[in-house]
This record gives structure tokens, C-alpha cells and sequence, in this order.
């Protein structure tokens, strides 16, 4: 009997640790199975914050920081992070990002190279920083994924009129057998998933229906592989104008909620079969109805929150979560992101010190005869607002000192403010290129983001804007 209650006793216990041990890997799925991937690296921008933004999933393209540090006054730099699999990322050096796959227990040693200012080149001409692999300890990973990378590239060239022209398929085939040829077996299911997929695009120019026939009926959603998600965007964009889909009787069933809207889709065969595809191409359909303005956007919303509150299929749970936050940042009439920054006199200059003031930011970089002619414009626009807004013009610190002596050369009266360290300012309203404006409603209120230049109807929108602000 004793030894029968001491037995019962150490499967109690052992039953515990099995529940703790289940409760510890729900809640913490990252400790419980992540593995280490670390960076070692030099650029040559010293005292630099560096960032290691891992993507969510690729149908978003949401990112999350997963490392940060600072290079050293000699431009180097170490990363490390923990994930579960491999994973698409990019390596920011300040706002400049170069692209970068992990692998889950893996060493890298890097170079970025970020080309200097160049005043007289256009945005889109300008260089781009340039990554450099000097080490990859990832069990051949990375060096199979860029050679095979640059062979599809270069096959794909060679073969252009025979394949996209020529329709002739069957060229894939020896693909392949370049491929085990040239790099030899391939050791990773992302790199053959990669493979696939870069395939999976050359069918699609041919022949739609045999792509979504051959690589997405009752397949596996890869949600971390590019080349699945740059390929499934192509496809199933404006998936709902098919000639399949009655429009009138979609909007009448997208009117009348979201469950009624389901049952019309799974009318569709194949969106029937591929239950969680459905949701896919749904969500891809509700972005370009909510910035086509389609329907209402808050219906739009309604939809996009339902999916992310009840779907059974957690990553999808993630991507209209991830959705909903790029869709609705810098929105009108949402909340303006915070900040505090030093004017000349090193005064403390923050958003909130103009609740009660409507404002026009002004973000620019440096002094060009472009800007130039914009000040002068924006000028005659503040004499004529008379106070009706606030403008507040954000400058990097490196180029701080020129702009203050333009303001004091040239009169202007409104506030100049120094970037100094909040360099992801930049990135909170969304600026890809300088100059760049943002009109701010009374409370901090977003009006406009972003704004037309003065030489673009600025004039027009904030008057307008002040009518509701």
C-alpha cells in the first residue's frame, strides 16, 4: 500500500510539472523553442543606432525591433536575438536598412557600407546602403538562398523571350538540374519553398489558373517566405473582380456583415477547399477597398477586427491585427506621435505644448535651392494664415546650424527644431523623403499625413482642415 501511494504520489507530480511545463511554452513560445542568432558588424557611420527589425509575416511586411545597440567610434557592432525560425529581417543603421535572413542558432559577421549625401541626386537615383557577408555560420544557409537567388535572376534573364513570350514552361525543368548542378543539393525547406515560389511566378505570367491550381490549392500558407508572399500578392490582387464573383451581389452580401460575406465566398470551390487562404485573399481585398474607398471604412475595420478576434488560424489573427495598425496610423483625426525636441535657444519645444493650436510640421534635411524656393512660398502663406496655424520646421543636428542662419538671413519667424537623437521621428510620420509635411488638427489631431508641398495646394487643405479643426 505504501509503495502504491508513493507511485500515485510521483505521477501527482509529475502530472504538475507536465501542466506547468505547458502553461511556461503557451505563454512563453519564444524562451520555450527560440534559438540565438547573432551579429557581429562594422559600418562606417560611427556612434549610429542600429536596429534589428525582424518582419512579422510578409503579408503586412509589420516588423518588430528584436535587438538594438550603437556602433562604436569605429563603426562596429554586435546583435543578438532570439527567434524560432528562419526569418525575413532588415539591419537599420539609423533610418538607411539593408536586408537580411536569419537563421535560428546562427553567427554572422557583416559590413555595411551607407553611401554619403548626395544633394543633387533625386531619392529615387540615390545609392543604397550595401551589405557585405563576410562570415555565415549557419550551416550553408545564407550562401545557398544568394547563390540560388542569383541563378534563378540570371536564368530568368537569359530565358526571357522563351519563357514569358514563348510560354515555354517546360525551361523550368532544366532550372532544377542547373541548380543540383551549379550549388548541388539543397539542404533548406525555405530555400526550396524559395525555389518554388520564384517558379510559381514564371507559371502565373502564363497561365493563372495553373499557378493557383499547382502552388496554392491545399497548400501550406508560408507566411515568413518572400517569394511565396510576392507571388500570392500578384495572384490574388483584386481576386474579387474575377469574372466568378457577381459584383453586385458581393457588395449587397459585403453589406450585409461579415459572416454573410463569408458563406458568399465559400460558394467559390477553391476558396471553399482553402479555408484559410480565404482569409488571405479577404484581407487583401479589404486593403484595396479601404484606400480605394469602396465601402465604408469602418465596416472595413468591423471586418478586419472580426478576423483578428475569431479566426482559428493565429497567424492570420496577426495579420489583421498588423493591418489594422498600418491602416489606421497617422489616420485622420487620429493621435499625432509625441515629441519633445531643443529649438535654437535649447529650449524644450514637445507637441503637447500646442493642444490648443492647429500645426503644419515641416520636415526637411538640407539647405537646396528646393527648399529654398518652398520657404520662401511657405512665408508668404504664414503672413497671409496670420496665426491660423502654427508652422514648426524639424531638422537633423547635423545640418541644424544652416537652417538657423537661413531663418535669421531670411526673417522667418516660426519655430526651427533640432532632431538631435529622435531620429525615428522620421519613421513615426511615415517621411520617405524630405521636404515633407504634415498638417496637425487642434488636441494633437492628425489633419493631413502627408501633406501637399506649397507649391501643391497646401494653401487649400489647411484652410480647409482649419474648418473642422
Amino acid at each position: 500500500m505504501k509503495n502504491r501511494n508513493e507511485i500515485l504520489k510521483l505521477l501527482k507530480i509529475s502530472h504538475l510539472c507536465l501542466v506547468l511545463w505547458a502553461i511556461f511554452v503557451f505563454l512563453c513560445p519564444i524562451y520555450a523553442f527560440g534559438q540565438k542568432v547573432s551579429i557581429s558588424g562594422n559600418t562606417n557611420k560611427i556612434n549610429a543606432l542600429v536596429r534589428l527589425l525582424a518582419y512579422d509575416e510578409m503579408f503586412s511586411g509589420e516588423q518588430t525591433k528584436i535587438a538594438e545597440t550603437h556602433t562604436d567610434k569605429d563603426g562596429n557592432f554586435y546583435l543578438e536575438a532570439e527567434i524560432k525560425e528562419i526569418t525575413p529581417a532588415q539591419i537599420a543603421i539609423d533610418l538607411e536598412r539593408v536586408d537580411f535572413i536569419l537563421c535560428p542558432n546562427a553567427k554572422y559577421d557583416v559590413e555595411i557600407d551607407i553611401p554619403e549625401y548626395q544633394a543633387d541626386v533625386s531619392f529615387f537615383d540615390r545609392e543604397h546602403p550595401t551589405l557585405k557577408i563576410n562570415h555565415a555560420d549557419d550551416d550553408n544557409f545564407y550562401s545557398q538562398y544568394i547563390d540560388t537567388e542569383l541563378l534563378i535572376n540570371d536564368f530568368l534573364y537569359q530565358n526571357f523571350n522563351q519563357i514569358y513570350r514563348g510560354r515555354k514552361l517546360y525551361l523550368l525543368d532544366s532550372l532544377d538540374n542547373q541548380i543540383v548542378r551549379d550549388i548541388g543539393e539543397i539542404e533548406s525547406d525555405y530555400v526550396r519553398d524559395f525555389i518554388k515560389y520564384r517558379k510559381a511566378a514564371v507559371v502565373m505570367a502564363a497561365n493563372t489558373k495553373k499557378a493557383i491550381s499547382e502552388y496554392f490549392d491545399n497548400q501550406e500558407v508560408l507566411y515568413s517566405q518572400t517569394a511565396y508572399m510576392d507571388t500570392f500578392k500578384e495572384l490574388f490582387g483584386g481576386f474579387f473582380k474575377m469574372r466568378e464573383f457577381n459584383q453586385q451581389e458581393l457588395q449587397k452580401e459585403f453589406k450585409s456583415g461579415y459572416e454573410n460575406t463569408v458563406s458568399y465566398l465559400k460558394k467559390n470551390d477553391f476558396l471553399s477547399r482553402n479555408p484559410q487562404l480565404c482569409e488571405l485573399i479577404l484581407m487583401t481585398e479589404l486593403k484595396r477597398f479601404y484606400y480605394e474607398n469602396t465601402f465604408d471604412k469602418n465596416i472595413i475595420l468591423n471586418y478586419l477586427e472580426k478576423i483578428e478576434t475569431t479566426s482559428k488560424y493565429l497567424k492570420n489573427r496577426d495579420v489583421a491585427q498588423n493591418l489594422i495598425k498600418q491602416i489606421t496610423a497617422l489616420s485622420y483625426d487620429s493621435d499625432a506621435p509625441f515629441f519633445s525636441l531643443k529649438d535654437k535657444n535649447g529650449k524644450n519645444v514637445q507637441l503637447s505644448d500646442y493642444h490648443d493650436d492647429m500645426v503644419l510640421i515641416q520636415f526637411v534635411e538640407r539647405v537646396s535651392p528646393l527648399i529654398e524656393r518652398e520657404f520662401a512660398i511657405l512665408n508668404e502663406y504664414h503672413k497671409e494664415w496670420k496665426g491660423l496655424v502654427k508652422i514648426l520646421t524639424i531638422v537633423p543636428s547635423e545640418t541644424f546650424s544652416d537652417f538657423v542662419q537661413l531663418f535669421e538671413n531670411q526673417g522667418y519667424d516660426w519655430s526651427v527644431l533640432n532632431l538631435g537623437d529622435s531620429i525615428l521621428l522620421f519613421e513615426d510620420y511615415h517621411i520617405k523623403m524630405c521636404p515633407a509635411y504634415i498638417i496637425l488638427k487642434k488636441k494633437g489631431k492628425i489633419g493631413m499625413a502627408p501633406a501637399p508641398s506649397p507649391e501643391q495646394y497646401l494653401d487649400f487643405h489647411v484652410k480647409r482642415i482649419s474648418k473642422y479643426s
